[in-house]
């Protein structure tokens, strides 16, 4: 019976528009631990009882859902956020196999895909057909045809890898993700774009790429190194800074080097580097921007220790996946 109620609730909230109040009540109950195990199986007999027929339209109801998923999640639990993105990431698989890569080669056919998903707590690179290597982060998944036969090289990304591009003038090399497009004849580029984030970012490390928004129809941007193209998921925001690329770029080599980024920022990448979930006040330090370096053999007790040191006055406890970080005063 409960299990139904369940099955139910989500159901309901999936089909159809609600306030943002609405919205916020449920991502509350969602994301409690109580009943679990009902919500898991529940989101796994809609992901299987789904219709096989792909159609256009699928991927606007994907795009749909993937807000609602995504909705105001913070860091009180977010162990519930990691379960449903898996679902959310079978989904896209299926979506781009049969409706973007079928309308790209243009020959009713998809090509032969193969997908690579990296855990927390883990990175993999990959060498593609064409001789690019391919990095992918933690958290991530990269979806590729085994060869590239069109007429262009089109791999799709969920999460953060950095593309070292083989060079082919006549067969552009794209990456797309859920917001914009990173096009390279043979270049050298870090690119983010999580799901749970509200900002895609992406670097060029060296040569040059060509970035193309999806809510900017009119405009091309060209990226210099060290140029850092960001886009606001929310504002529809587009802004272009100066980084240090091969700084951000060195968690390839297991460092983590932040350059003037929020501590949300800093907390979503640890969780994803050491497999942990950190809960904490994230209103407290909002405001507030860091630079900070972690080396790769540092445990995440050192790493909490240094947090400590920035934020001032705070304190944490481990309890095995999970980190309680909070204030003294």
């Amino acid at each position: 019976m409960k299990n139904k109620l369940t099955q139910n609730i989500i159901l309901i909230f999936f089909e159809k528009d609600f306030s943002k109040k609405t919205q916020a009540l449920f991502h509350k109950w969602f994301r409690l631990d109580n009943e679990q195990n009902e919500k898991d199986q529940v989101l796994a007999e809609i992901w299987e009882s789904s219709p096989s027929n792909i159609t256009a339209q699928t991927l606007d109801d994907f795009e749909k859902i993937q807000k609602i998923i995504s909705g105001n999640t913070r860091k009180n639990t977010r162990i519930s956020f990691r379960r449903i993105i898996s679902y959310a990431a079978v989904i896209a698989t299926l979506i781009i196999s049969t409706v973007l890569l079928t309308n790209r080669f243009g020959n009713g056919t998809s090509p032969e895909l193969s997908q690579l998903s990296v855990s927390y707590g883990e990175k993999q690179k990959i060498t593609l057909e064409d001789g690019t290597t391919v990095t992918v982060n933690a958290g991530s998944t990269l979806i590729f045809p085994k060869e590239f036969n069109g007429k262009t090289r089109t791999v799709f990304l969920t999460g953060e890898a950095i593309f070292n591009v083989a060079k082919n003038p006549a067969k552009p090399f794209i990456v797309k993700t859920g917001h914009l497009s990173v096009t390279a004849l043979g270049t050298k580029f870090n690119l983010q774009s999580y799901p749970n984030s509200d900002i895609t970012k992406a670097t060029l490390i060296e040569g040059s790429v060509k970035v193309d928004v999806d809510t900017d129809t009119n405009n091309s941007y060209i990226l210099k190194p060290d140029n850092q193209l960001s886009y606001s998921h929310t504002s529809h925001k587009i802004s272009i800074s100066d980084i240090d690329a091969t700084k951000l770029a060195s968690w390839e080599e297991g460092y983590l080097i932040f350059q003037d980024v929020s501590f949300d920022e800093i907390v979503n990448t640890l969780e994803r580097k050491y497999n942990v979930v950190i809960n904490y006040d994230s209103n407290r330090l909002k405001q507030q921007s860091y630079y900070v370096k972690f080396g790769p053999d540092e445990s995440v007790r050192d790493v909490m220790d240094i947090l400590c040191l920035l934020t001032h006055h705070s304190s944490y406890r481990i309890e095995g996946t999970t980190i309680y970080f909070y204030y003294n005063n």
